[in-house]
């Protein structure tokens, strides 16, 4: 069974899909890579062993030199070295395109997982978190996935060929030389196996710094209206320190591998320079193999040193690359939709349903409630009583943990969820806008809609008084999130779309919480006919809003403590009778 490093790398393997093929084909370069670069040294000994024989014969016999010959090992080996580069740039080449499909794979896949991860994933991690995962780890894995193919394919073919040659040179020397690899190799394994543990905390510190620096950045006028920079500010400085100590760790222990394999090179060449001009002297080995063994000397250790150096890159690739696929792994919401099934109409009823974000703290318990279509149902009470988690129930959003929600007398469980968010239109209590005009942004509610259309649902609800004024009216870029428009207007922006969007069931979620008293009374009459004919669920701390609707629900703890009409609640003088009073009298 594979080990938690050889999984990640498996895996990346697995996601090359037909391009293995290339992949076999810049083996095929290596393979080629390898025999040149084993032929240059030893082209380039034996060039300063014919240069060596030919000056002692020029000088002791007065014989003429061996021009031509040493020309020829001369051409022999820069065509060796010039081959040599032509089939690394080749392999190099094939391994970018290899490699860059690769990683635009993993990045669809994770695009398509974002999609169809539930709501509690999001709430449950930090997003700064999730953005170094998408961010900074698949960076990670595409510069450094091509650097692990070249090693994996140079390194073994390189090593085996000059092995091979330098026994068939001279069986002393290879022994000296290959000495070497066994001390580099023990010292790798030794080192990179105490480091993993720190890359993996240093991604992970990471990942939490992050999440620290985008909840500072979005909520940063909240931190200065409470006075709480300097409070944010330790923690930050507390998670740096942290993310500085496991860097520090994990890079130190890494780089103790460089030394001690330079030191093993050192010594490797001192000992062939001594050992072959010895052998020289006995004339057991030509001049020129001296030069060749301590090429391949400085070649092997060359090898080492990169994987010396490849350490740190590869723990942080094993590290990001297990965070993605950890990512990717995450439990996607169920499908358990039925194929063809329609709702006859849209009522929606509440049977028996309960649900708790955490099982063992149940938020709604027992609930039951029947709405009939074109009803309007307003639903109150004190923070935390359940409402606009009834409204995320509805959507799918989450499942009840019992009971079920039928919409048209069908189990909402049966439905796509896309197709059961196509009939929902919702205004929510926290909106948000992309750059983009306010036109696109309009269009989210229904994409092919028309700016005639849009600028008719900015006059209904009343936003066309400040559209208007703005440059270029509907085509007037926001700022991500609204940010360089007022918090009212974007909730007029948000009612606006929900009425382009024109859906079944109408969802408003504290819809006129940032407009001011004149502003909401200009948006009743919009919502009146936004309402029109559609089955609508509002969700109102305001209690002037919902004084028209067809059923109040006061919800506290979960459980439906009052219902009935607004006459019929404040004549029952109980709790919505109390919250009433305390907003108007």
């Amino acid at each position: 069974m594979a080990n938690d490093t050889t999984k990640p790398i498996l895996r990346l393997i697995r996601l090359l899909g037909k391009d293995k093929l290339k992949v076999y084909l810049s083996f095929v370069f290596a393979l080629f890579y390898s025999i040149t670069q084993v032929a240059g040294p030893v082209l380039l000994g034996q060039s300063i062993t014919v240069f060596a024989k030919g000056m002692t014969k020029v000088i002791k016999n007065n014989q003429p030199f061996p021009f031509n010959q040493l020309m020829f090992y001369i051409a022999l080996c820069g065509g060796a070295y010039i081959f040599n580069w032509i089939f690394l740039l080749l392999q190099n080449y094939v391994l970018i395109d290899v490699t860059q499909k690769m990683v635009l794979r993993i990045r669809l896949e994770i695009s398509e997982k974002m999609a169809k991860l539930p709501l509690s994933f999001y709430e449950n991690h930090l997003y700064g978190d999730i953005l170094s995962t998408l961010t900074n780890d698949v960076n990670v894995l595409s510069l450094n996935f091509r650097t692990f193919l070249i090693q994996i394919a140079d390194a073994p073919i390189y090593l085996l060929m000059m092995i091979v040659v330098m026994f068939y040179r001279s069986p002393i020397l290879a022994v000296v030389v290959i000495l070497s690899v066994p001390v580099s190799a023990l010292s790798s394994k030794l080192v990179l196996s105490k480091s993993q543990q720190y890359f993996d905390a240093q991604q992970k510190t990471l990942g939490e710094l992050n999440g620290i620096v985008e909840e500072n950045y979005t909520g940063f006028d909240v931190v200065k209206l409470f006075g709480h920079e300097e409070e944010d500010e330790a923690i930050f400085r507390e998670t740096n320190r942290k993310l500085s100590k496991a860097s520090e760790k994990a890079l130190f222990r890494s780089y103790l591998l460089a030394p001690i394999v330079m030191l093993v090179g050192h010594i490797a060449h001192i000992a062939v320079l001594i050992l072959g001009a010895f052998l020289t002297f006995l004339g057991k080995i030509p001049i020129g193999d001296v030069q060749t063994f301590l090429n391949f000397v400085n070649s092997i250790s060359e090898p080492m040193q990169q994987i010396a150096r490849l350490g740190s890159v590869y723990q942080s690739f094993i590290a990001a690359a297990s965070r993605v696929f950890a990512f990717v792994d995450e439990e996607e919401e169920k499908d358990t939709s039925v194929e063809g099934v329609k709702a006859e109409n849209m009522n929606v009823s509440f049977d028996n349903i309960s649900f708790g974000y955490l099982k063992d703290k149940i938020v709604i318990n027992n609930f039951s409630f029947d709405v009939k279509e074109g009803e309007h149902i307003a639903i109150v009470g004190p923070t935390g009583a359940g409402k606009t988690t009834l409204i995320k129930l509805l959507m799918r959003f989450y499942d009840v943990l019992k009971g079920q929600i039928l919409l048209g007398n069908v189990p909402i469980t049966d439905f796509n969820r896309d197709t059961l968010h196509e009939l929902i239109g919702i205004v929510p209590q926290e909106i948000w806008f992309f750059q983009g005009t306010i036109a696109d942004n309009l269009r989210l509610g229904r994409e092919d809609a028309t700016d005639e259309e849009i600028e008719v649902a900015l006059e209904e609800v009343g936003a066309d008084y400040f559209v208007d004024l703005l440059p270029g009216g509907i085509n007037f870029v926001l700022a991500e999130n609204g940010a360089n428009i007022s918090a009212g207007q974007r909730q007029l922006l948000a009612i606006a779309r929900a009425f382009i969007a024109n859906r079944s069931i109408l969802v408003l979620d504290e819809a006129t919480s940032c407009v001011d008293t004149q502003t909401e009374r200009r948006l009743q009459d919009a919502m009146i006919k936004l309402m029109e004919g559609k089955t609508t669920f509002i969700i109102a701390h305001r209690l002037s809003t919902i004084v028209d609707a067809d059923k109040i629900l006061y919800l506290q703890d979960g459980d439906v403590k009052e219902h009935g009409t607004h006459e019929q609640l404040m004549k029952l003088r109980g709790l919505y009778r109390k919250m009433f009073d305390s907003q108007y009298t």
